[in-house]
């Protein structure tokens, strides 16, 4: 979809385009005698055929990207500001044609914040909160962190990983008020931690997680999105008068007892029952199955349509079309929780919240306690969530604007009664795939949600589960990393089988292992994220260290004599055949050597992890980044 105008005066707009692999591109351009090109960054002269040129381009290119990315939004702006409109009929014909221009950020919002509710409300139970601090927490987080300029076409949410953490601190048996009435505290102790965290560099290593980690993180949130779907085919465990916040209840166990709560079986619904009869349930995994057909299948034949709106649609067919005429109904939005919220604008000063003193230690305990590990778990999700984002669209977010923006939409969402929002990675996978990938998108997304809790409800509770789970399968197996399995049966494979392997396959032994460790822990472990957030600093600061140290070490390698002269010529002859044939992880040199060179581009840990199924989410160019 593209649309494009010409002013009186010369100036010119572009509108969104899908670019290879239906991709849109959102870096609309605006040229003007006045104004200029207020997209372009840098302009160099005639360049030398030299190495030095090329690698400048490649640095300015990628400036380019970024401002591009970033200033979409500002663009279209001056594209329809500038120059002044000359009457109302000029202005409402440039509104017509913002708005067709953006209609793919607008329809995406849509179909994100109704695919966001059910995920938020499980997130919810899975913490033992009422729905209202889910659905709080996500049209906050949206729209808080898309007008401080956050990462574009990044969703943020309230998460699983810290539900689960949250469900320790609710089950925790504290002194002078319910447990739940910690949880404001915490995520605002939690906020005011990632704020302050954006000022000391915390942002960079967000944007340079270690490969290996993040390539078993997005292994195990796709696993942990897969096993969430089975709880909406399951009876809802809550009435509607224990989805109020007076209704919950003291927890009655000790905030110091090391207990192992499995991520995988609460993610699960480990003890609910399914729904009844056989024939509902039979016909809600029919619909599942054709909603997942359709969102997989219908963009590899066209994407005139959007094929997550289309499957909704035809799920809805086929439920009040047939199955219902015969008898058959299965649970819809509105059996889950519902999407209503009466009053979305409640703070903690309302009169059914009886927060605890905070002139007493024990409360200044059980914050500090918490919120530094829920400040970790969410660094932990935000960072993989960044991460794939970045990769989706080939450019490096802001992630000082993405800590800084979600610190403080957090201390706000503490301040309204939510359970903390984070990255989510299913969500901004599916915001790609639906073409947002501007501010715009996600801060829609977030006013969308608003709207459906305020005043749409009536409507978006009619909507299937099945429809909405069929979809997020589809996502999850999108981004689950399927080349990473091969590349773990490659790994117990002799050197001299490995040398003749493609290099997304010739994986790091030591990677792959790291990869599964993360990967079991996300889906062991409730405490897995703060963990992984020592492990990613740790491993950030030794490979610092080490680059540091590479840098100062060529002066050591000058050659005195011919004996030296010969053995580096020996040395340069290995490292061209190693550019056709990947060295063995086992063979001696660097770790960085066994990342092979294939075709005269360094290999990614990342990009073992394509197929046609995951192509939109790590893209590789003939083996190459």
């Amino acid at each position: 979809m593209s649309t494009s105008y010409n002013s009186s005066n010369g100036s010119s707009y572009t509108g969104s385009v899908r670019g290879q692999n239906g991709v849109i591109s959102t870096g609309g351009s605006c040229e003007d005698e006045e104004y200029g090109d207020v997209s372009s960054v840098k302009k160099m002269d005639a360049p030398p055929s030299t190495a030095a040129y090329t690698e400048q381009q490649e640095q300015a290119q990628e400036q380019t990207n970024k401002v591009n990315s970033l200033c979409a939004d500002f663009n279209y702006f001056i594209c329809l500001c500038v120059p002044r409109a000359s009457g109302p009929g000029d202005l409402a014909g440039r509104l017509g044609r913002w708005f067709w221009g953006q209609s793919d950020q607008f329809i995406s919002s849509i179909i994100v914040s109704i695919s966001m509710i059910p995920e938020a409300i499980s997130y919810a139970l899975i913490a033992g909160l009422p729905p209202s601090f889910a659905l709080q927490s996500c049209w906050i987080s949206c729209m808080m962190t898309a007008i401080i300029g956050g990462r574009p076409g990044m969703i943020t949410s309230a998460s699983g990983l810290s539900a689960l953490l949250l469900y320790r601190l609710i089950n925790t048996d504290t002194i002078g008020a319910t447990s739940i009435m910690f949880v404001p505290f915490v995520v605002a102790f939690a906020g005011i931690l990632q704020t302050f965290s954006s000022f000391f560099g915390f942002g960079k290593l967000a944007t340079n997680f270690p490969a290996p980690m993040i390539v078993g993180m997005v292994n195990g949130l796709a696993i942990l999105a897969f096993a969430l779907q089975f709880r909406y085919a399951k009876v809802f465990p809550l009435t509607e008068s224990e989805m109020t916040v007076s209704a919950a209840a003291a927890g009655d166990g000790k905030a110091v007892e090391v207990e192992l709560t499995i991520a995988l079986f609460a993610y699960f619904g480990k003890g609910l029952s399914w729904i009844q009869p056989w024939l509902n349930f039979g016909v809600y995994l029919g619909e599942v199955f054709l909603a997942f057909i359709v969102t997989m299948f219908v963009p590899k034949l066209t994407t005139f349509f959007p094929a997550t709106i289309m499957a909704m649609l035809v799920v809805v067919a086929v439920e009040y079309g047939l199955a219902r005429q015969f008898g058959a109904d299965t649970p819809l939005l509105g059996d889950y929780g519902g999407v209503e919220v009466k009053y979305p604008w409640t703070t903690v000063l309302d009169s059914e919240y009886d927060l605890p003193s905070l002139a007493s230690w024990e409360t200044w305990k059980i914050v500090t306690g918490y919120g530094s590990a829920l400040f970790a778990t969410q660094f932990i999700e935000t960072a993989i969530a960044l991460n794939v984002v970045n990769r989706l669209d080939e450019s490096d977010g802001p992630g000082f604007l993405v800590l800084f923006g979600q610190g403080l939409s957090n201390v706000l969402i503490g301040f309204m009664g939510g359970m903390g929002s984070s990255g989510v990675v299913s969500m901004s996978v599916l915001a790609d795939r639906t073409f947002g990938t501007t501010c715009l998108s996600t801060f829609m997304t977030g006013a969308m949600l608003f709207i459906f809790m305020a005043w749409g409800y009536p409507i978006i509770n009619y909507i299937p589960l099945s429809a909405i789970s069929g979809i997020s399968i589809a996502m999850a197996c999108s981004f689950i990393q399927w080349r990473s399995l091969v590349a773990v049966f490659t790994a117990f494979l002799p050197n001299n089988q490995r040398l003749l392997l493609p290099p997304q396959f010739n994986v790091d032994r030591l990677d792959v292992c790291i990869m599964l460790v993360v990967t079991a822990a996300c889906l062991t472990v409730d405490v897995s994220a703060l963990a992984l957030f020592c492990i990613g600093v740790a491993v950030s600061t030794v490979m610092v260290c080490r680059d540091r140290g590479s840098e100062e070490s060529p002066g050591q390698e000058e050659i005195e004599d011919i004996e030296e002269e010969e053995e580096v010529e020996h040395v340069e002859v290995v490292q061209k055949q190693q550019s056709i044939y990947p060295s063995p992880s086992g063979s001696s040199g660097s770790r960085s050597d066994n990342h092979s060179n294939h075709g005269g581009c360094s290999v990614n840990p990342l990009d073992f992890m394509c197929d046609a199924a995951e192509e939109a989410i790590f893209p590789v160019n003939g083996g190459c980044v």
